[in-house]
């Protein structure tokens, strides 16, 4: 998102005699940064039926902003202390026991066949960028006050040039084209107005919220449920649990995973862990003291960046609090 530069009107003031008086003009006054709504642009006229099977599985993994492809950043975020603010999950009615562990340190993605509920609150994000292309990301339902938020990146919302993406669906449990539970459309989707600063890409606030309609009269989390979502978290923790779907996994078409312990982050990021998943997993969830029975978490971040051996989340800070309550009051 491009920075509007304030041009300020300078005013001479011309007295009489030498003691003439010059009055200053008062200093600007910089905008704070808070939650960024704007509605969803739809170029297709009956909800979903944009995307079709086909037109889900062409599209093309999101791509993470240029200028964090080398860590360049103008400025880093501080990691404000805050009182911690834990948000419960919702299980679902039918949720799926576990039918077998998964890999607590898997630094190489592997194909998530372990059930509970994150196999149905994860999903893709379709949507079509500034550039006219169709994209995919991930994301993930969590728990709101009206059951119809969900989390996913920044970048899949707003790319570096200001533009908003149209035509965002969420897909959640999505597999090889299927749609089980259906496409939520959305309405309304939220950044941080401070996600792009003087210039340049703040990869602790990559994150962004989408508002999604109900399909068949049930809100998202009325039909597969939702995690729980933790904000100000205090610990980084040894045991991390992100998933997506990427394209270096599967295709893209099954629902993959890494876990692993926290290794040093970079780029100003808090979390980092050994992770191979590449593109169209920007926006999956990432966990930590995850409920290995039923599949039920807190998220504390979403995937935002990754180099070639490991993947970055971003901060779920005060900044994301404000914009998850400004999403979940939409």
């Amino acid at each position: 998102m491009r920075t509007l530069s304030i041009v300020g009107l300078t005013t001479l003031m011309l007295g009489l005699g030498s003691h003439a008086a010059v009055a200053e003009p008062p200093a600007a006054k910089a905008a704070e940064d808070g939650p960024l709504a704007h509605n969803v642009p739809a170029t297709f006229a009956a909800g979903s039926d944009y995307w079709t099977p086909e037109r889900m599985r062409a599209a093309q993994p999101l791509a993470a902003p240029a200028d964090t492809a080398s860590g360049e950043t103008k400025s880093v975020t501080p990691f404000a202390a805050q009182e911690q603010v834990d948000i419960a999950p919702t299980p679902s009615k039918d949720t799926m026991r576990w039918v077998r562990p998964y890999v607590t340190s898997a630094a190489k993605q592997q194909t998530w066949q372990s059930g509970g509920l994150i196999a149905k609150t994860a999903g893709k994000v379709f949507g079509t960028g500034g550039s006219g292309r169709d994209f995919v990301a991930s994301g993930n339902v969590v728990t709101s006050a009206d059951g119809d938020v969900v989390v996913t990146v920044g970048h899949a919302l707003i790319d570096g040039e200001g533009r908003w993406s149209k035509n965002l669906v969420f897909v959640p449990a999505y597999k090889n084209g299927a749609a089980p539970y259906g496409k939520f459309v959305a309405r309304t989707m939220f950044i941080w107005s401070g996600y792009y600063k003087d210039g340049a890409h703040q990869p602790p606030l990559d994150f962004g919220m989408l508002v999604v309609k109900p399909v068949k009269g049930k809100t998202v989390v009325q039909t597969v449920g939702g995690q729980g979502i933790r904000f100000n978290s205090a610990t980084v923790g040894s045991s991390n649990l992100l998933l997506g779907y990427p394209s270096n996994g599967n295709g893209g078409k099954t629902l993959q995973y890494c876990s692993g312990a926290s290794v040093n982050p970079a780029y100003g990021m808090k979390y980092a862990f050994l992770c191979d998943m590449g593109g169209g997993s920007s926006g999956g969830p990432w966990f930590q003291g995850f409920n290995k029975i039923t599949g039920i978490g807190y998220q504390i971040s979403t995937h935002a960046l990754r180099n070639t051996t490991t993947s970055y989340g971003s901060y779920f800070g005060p900044e994301a609090l404000k914009t998850f309550r400004a999403a979940e009051g939409a």
